[in-house]
């Protein structure tokens, strides 16, 4: 136990020779343990013999991932710039060579077509044969059995000879009709063909007498009728006009005619 003594004639506690050559002996032992414990953790190594391990410095940063990244993938962005390169230069199309001008031809006028020897021969119209009379063909073309345009409609609509799918009855038009009526009166009107052979929107095109109203009779009348829709080429064209013609033969008779243009 260490004792301590007060000197009269110094202040403060002073130790005596034994303790400090303790605190001496102590304090070296754990320096020696200190360094001892440096060494088996490899901070020092050699011993100043001149030879000592290389340092290696490890990045654990994502900076240093991203670069590496970066690095790899520039290889790859420049194998597709070249692959979008060769693709363009394949997609462009070749331009034609230009036109070499050569001596002597001549240049025609815009729209002028020229035509080989042969070419001229066969357009020859005077060496056509004539056909026969009866045998012309006819010259509105189209297919056999397609109707015949008799002129234009309201609004200048083409008009096609009416064929009737059902004739209407002196009952369903009857009704419609003025009292008077004398040998030869007419009426005519024109309907437009919808679904089912029916007709609407039909118009007076004239009537005779003028002013006997035959052909507002029929009009009033026409959503009974059932008429076949024109024929072009072979087909049917629903959403046509058609002229349609009445004959008044006598009174409660009625001939309705097909046109035949």
């Amino acid at each position: 136990m260490a004792v301590w003594r007060i000197d009269p004639l110094r202040q403060g506690y002073q130790a005596s020779p034994r303790e400090r050559a303790g605190a001496f002996v102590f304090a070296g032992v754990a320096c020696a343990l200190m360094f001892l414990i440096m060494w088996k953790m490899g901070a020092v190594t050699g011993f100043g013999d001149g030879r000592s391990d290389r340092l290696t410095a490890i990045d654990l940063t994502d900076a240093g991932q991203d670069d590496k990244k970066s690095a790899e993938k520039q290889p790859e962005k420049q194998q597709a710039k070249q692959a979008q390169k060769a693709d363009a230069a394949a997609v462009q199309p070749a331009t034609a060579p230009p036109a070499v001008p050569i001596p002597g031809k001549v240049e025609w006028p815009e729209g002028f077509i020229e035509l080989s020897r042969n070419e001229y021969r066969a357009g020859d119209i005077s060496k056509m044969k004539r056909q026969e009379p009866g045998n012309a063909a006819p010259t509105s073309g189209g297919s056999p059995g397609d109707s015949a345009s008799v002129g234009q409609g309201p609004g200048g609509v083409r008009l096609y000879a009416a064929q009737w799918y059902r004739e209407p009855t002196d009952a369903e038009i009857g009704p419609y009709l003025p009292q008077r009526r004398t040998q030869g009166d007419w009426a005519m009107i024109a309907c437009k063909t919808i679904d089912k052979y029916h007709v609407e929107d039909c118009q007076e095109l004239g009537e005779s007498p003028a002013g006997s109203g035959l052909a507002r009779a029929i009009r009033q009348a026409s959503w009974q009728f059932l008429v076949r829709p024109p024929r072009v080429n072979g087909k049917p064209q629903i959403g046509e006009w058609v002229r349609i013609r009445f004959d008044f033969r006598a009174k409660k008779s009625v001939s309705t005619e097909a046109e035949e243009g």
